[in-house]
């Protein structure tokens, strides 16, 4: 009976989860990988559905009793690319956003943003990700994952969220790590994520070429993409950005219970 772990389905996951469906060692490890939305992923994760998941940082804010992955994330240290906002307005005088329903991570970065950087504090709604229909529904839209990363954003105001973080608080941003309940995160799951993760960094070209296939986008966009803009690590600055990130969500109301600054649990790690 093999063992289900879930990711998202994005551009940015091929190197984590590439391992496992395109290696012997990975097809006999026994685990198989299931696709979802970030969204969709912690419904998966708190129904026990899926032994761990890739899955949204909020996520093990809003959750207490998850343990994190050690050494596998993914993060930004700057520009993100991925993880944009749109509008048709200036920030300060926009007053309603859509939300990519997709999005837990990314939508409570928005808010710590708009309202610590811009002392904006707009009605939020969810929509489907479509940009021009939430922007007939909303001055602006949050997008993530493929379709926040091809967005037109001509004559549009746009906010890189990875880059407004860096400014906010000179760390990178962790967007999502491997989560589980611990009893679940049995050394075979954690040795063989962090294999993959390992595995996944030597294979950018080959992954380039295949996904800008799928997206319609040219090779050195995708290749580009997963060398320079992302970052696949978990250290000690990512545990502080992480840190950081549950102190804001709960300072700006996101949050129903305080994470404490030493409470970020990592596998192993008491």
């Amino acid at each position: 009976m093999s063992i289900v772990i879930g990711s998202v389905p994005y551009l940015n996951e091929k190197p984590l989860t590439r391992w496992f469906y395109h290696t012997e060692e990975g097809r006999a490890s026994g685990i198989e990988v299931v696709y979802a939305v970030p969204s969709a992923l912690a419904r998966m994760l708190a129904a026990g559905e899926i032994a761990a998941a890739l899955v949204s940082s909020f996520e093990y804010f809003r959750t207490p009793g998850y343990a994190i992955v050690p050494g596998v994330s993914i993060s930004g240290q700057d520009h993100i690319e991925s993880v944009r906002a749109f509008s048709r307005l200036s920030w300060r005088k926009t007053e309603s956003v859509a939300l990519d329903t997709s999005s837990l991570t990314s939508a409570a970065l928005l808010k710590i943003i708009l309202a610590e950087q811009q002392d904006s504090h707009p009605a939020y709604l969810h929509h489907a990700p479509d940009l021009e229909a939430m922007l007939r529904a909303a001055d602006a839209a949050l997008l993530i994952g493929d379709k926040g990363w091809l967005a037109d954003d001509a004559g549009l105001n746009t906010l890189d969220l990875g880059h407004a973080w860096r400014r906010l608080t000179g760390l990178p941003f962790v967007y999502a790590v491997w989560l589980g309940r611990a009893e679940r995160l049995t050394p075979h799951i954690v040795e063989s994520l962090s294999r993959a993760k390992e595995w996944g960094r030597t294979q950018i070209d080959a992954i380039a070429e295949e996904e800008a296939s799928r997206l319609n986008c040219p090779a050195q966009w995708c290749r580009h993409y997963l060398s320079e803009v992302m970052d696949y690590e978990l250290g000690e600055e990512h545990w502080r950005a992480l840190e950081t990130f549950g102190a804001k969500a709960r300072a700006n109301g996101l949050l129903p219970h305080a994470p404490e600054a030493a409470g970020v649990r990592v596998l192993g790690v008491s």
